[in-house]
């Protein structure tokens, strides 16, 4: 059934803590980034900073969503919680991040954001260390989060 205009849920706040809680056990994301005007998603693995302001994820300097992180660094990463199953109706939930990446320099805010990316996943410190490979922090902006597909909440 159509809910009528006057029916339409509000979009209510919550703070960045209330959005993410839902999703501290998750070690995976989908990240969107920006391909010559189109979305591209890959998976990434991802911590997150005690504030909850910053997503960190690594990535080979040779990948596609490297390239396009650094051609248009406006990126979203997509938290979930879906089970594919029919409960995921009345219990899915998600969490968007919109926000600007950016590669992690050399220095101590690149040791500090290793550190903790490696707790993290104990199983990349070996792919972290590699030349090759970018620390990127994702300085969250906005989040949007949704509930049973239609209670929206947003921060800031």
């Amino acid at each position: 059934m159509k809910r009528k205009k006057s029916e339409a849920k509000q979009v209510k706040k919550m703070t960045i803590e209330e959005m993410l809680n839902p999703f501290a056990a998750l070690r995976v994301g989908v990240l969107a980034t920006v391909e010559e005007g189109r979305p591209y998603t890959s998976i990434i693995a991802f911590a997150l900073t005690p504030d909850r302001r910053t997503l960190l994820f690594t990535t080979s300097s040779a990948t596609r969503k490297y390239k396009n992180m650094i051609s248009q660094p406006a990126v979203s990463i997509l938290l979930d919680n879906r089970s594919q199953s029919a409960d995921d109706i009345s219990r899915a939930q998600a969490v968007t991040l919109l926000g600007t990446a950016k590669k992690v320099r050399a220095g101590a805010k690149k040791s500090a954001y290793s550190a903790l990316f490696v707790s993290r996943h104990p199983e990349l410190a070996d792919f972290i260390d590699d030349p090759k490979t970018a620390l990127v922090a994702v300085s969250i902006q906005q989040a949007v989060h949704v509930a049973r597909f239609e209670d929206v909440s947003v921060w800031p």
